[in-house]
């Protein structure tokens, strides 16, 4: 025991151990400090709660609101130039509106499931629609009157029929040879309004319409006693219902929700993208307000005097990525409440979890770490949101092009985003929940990418001691990067 005590080798590794004690319990303080004015606060808690609902309550909030808003009685002006189709438009517009207002709020039929019950919600008409008859003819001094009647919101829209829209122009003899006349494809009619596009005022006329011309082209082609039930089977139309591709664990299962699954292969990549995009933008914005707090009122420069300055940033960016594992846990929760109420849950592979867990830590680092490091630089909120662009064009890349991404995950753009290191996190999280094969070497190999370049971030954070005790700030990148890597940091 005597030589133990005196021996060089045991002397040395005991004030070793005792270095590294005193280094840890530094950046445990600073972590826990970091953490607690991260999620302590009524801000965090307030973000934590509203930022879901910017992201997705317009999904709930819109069919809502248009039930609110609703029950209003639009009146539409139709200039029938045929002189035979207004009668049965208005019969079907009063139809419509009887219909409307005895529909229930829920599906009548206890068998129904939560998917057709959303999707009554989401699809109940509200507004009663009012057929005003119109001159069959209108002059362009009349179309300009009620075109700003519309503007006006005194109608909703204006519908004007051509006189030549029932008519029967010559047919075409079946051996193929041109009589000098030809038919138009499809018979035109007008509906103007300032939602015309998205009107379903306009898809619910178009169908009356069609419905109407082809009985007149039953009667014109003298074909009405032939039984309806023929002219239904002519009409039948082709459906190539998308599904995706079938697992060995679907076997025996009824393929009935395939329309829902495509639409599930489609839109969960998106989702899984979005919760990791909010938990990194709830964990990178605290920590610029706060390194650029503690700059302004010479905190750092007293922390400066105890902790190295990849201490402290290693201490803050601990602390950091604790609240994103809170914020992570509440909302994965949150969102797996949402998919077994749904009952999607099954939809999510269970093998993405861990790869999602590994790549949302790392890009909190790297991009917190972006964050730090232009807090502790400059002395202005305006100085920061300037430097801040471009890494909010690099951070939104992979949603500027999920739709690409899901369409073909293993594609140019998909995979060459999956190793470019600002968006590696997102597009390969989205690439693993597309339900596609990706190669296996792709997401070690990416990660092994996302670890060498956070931990040359976390290294470059550390280089800011004259960032954090200049009293000028930085005003570009070039100017930060010259003063990360000069020499005297």
């Amino acid at each position: 025991m005597r030589f133990m005590r005196y021996n060089p080798c045991w002397i040395f590794f005991k004030n070793q151990s005792r270095r590294n004690n005193k280094v840890m319990f530094k950046l445990w303080v600073i972590a826990h400090r970091e953490y607690v004015a991260m999620v302590g606060t009524k801000a965090f808690l307030f973000t934590l709660v509203m930022m879901p609902i910017l992201m997705f309550g317009s999904l709930l909030v819109m069919p809502l609101l248009n039930r609110v808003a609703g029950g209003k009685i639009q009146k539409i002006v139709v200039a029938d130039g045929t002189g035979q189709l207004f009668d049965s438009l208005e019969k079907a517009a009063k139809a419509r509106n009887d219909l409307v207002q005895s529909k229930p709020d829920k599906p009548s039929d206890s068998k129904s499931s939560k998917h057709d019950e959303a999707r009554a919600f989401m699809e109940q008409p509200t507004d009663f629609w009012e057929l005003v008859a119109a001159p069959n003819e209108l002059s362009y001094e009349e179309r300009l009157k009620y075109s700003e009647q519309i503007r006006n919101s005194d109608i909703y829209a204006l519908v004007e029929i051509p006189s030549s829209f029932l008519k029967l122009k010559a047919v075409p003899p079946q051996d193929g040879s041109s009589t000098g006349e030809a038919d138009a494809p499809t018979a035109v009619a007008r509906f103007y309004s300032q939602d015309a596009l998205m009107s379903g005022a306009r898809g619910w006329l178009n169908a009356i319409l069609s419905q109407r011309l082809r009985d007149t082209r039953i009667e014109q082609f003298g074909l009405g006693k032939i039984d309806p039930k023929v002219f239904a089977l002519v009409d039948a139309k082709v459906e190539l219902t998308p599904s995706v591709p079938v697992k060995a664990s679907d076997s025996g299962k009824s393929d009935d929700h395939s329309v829902m699954d495509s639409l599930v292969s489609m839109f969960l990549p998106f989702g899984v993208m979005m919760l990791m995009f909010m938990v990194i933008l709830m964990a990178a914005q605290p920590i610029l307000e706060s390194a650029m707090e503690e700059k302004s009122l010479r905190i750092s420069e007293v922390l400066l005097g105890s902790v190295t300055p990849s201490q402290l940033m290693g201490g803050k960016l601990l602390g950091n990525v604790a609240g994103s594992l809170v914020i992570f846990l509440l909302y994965g929760a949150g969102g797996l409440f949402f998919l077994n109420y749904q009952g999607l849950a099954d939809k999510l592979p269970l093998s993405l979890l861990p790869w999602f867990l590994l790549f949302q830590l790392l890009g909190v680092l790297f991009f917190s770490s972006i964050f730090l490091t232009i807090g502790a630089s400059v002395n202005e909120l305006k100085e920061a949101q300037t430097l801040l662009l471009p890494v909010w064009l690099v951070l939104m890349a992979p949603m500027m092009v999920w739709f690409i991404a899901v369409r073909d995950p293993n594609g140019l753009v998909s995979t060459t985003l999956s190793f470019f290191p600002p968006s590696c996190p997102m597009m390969m999280v989205l690439r693993l929940a597309s339900g596609t094969t990706v190669p296996f070497w792709q997401p070690p190999l990416a990660a092994v990418v996302m670890i060498v370049s956070t931990y040359g971030i976390v290294i470059l954070a550390g280089r800011i001691r004259a960032g954090l005790l200049r009293n000028e700030g930085v005003r570009s990148i070039r100017q930060l990067l010259s003063r990360t890597f000069a020499k005297n940091t």
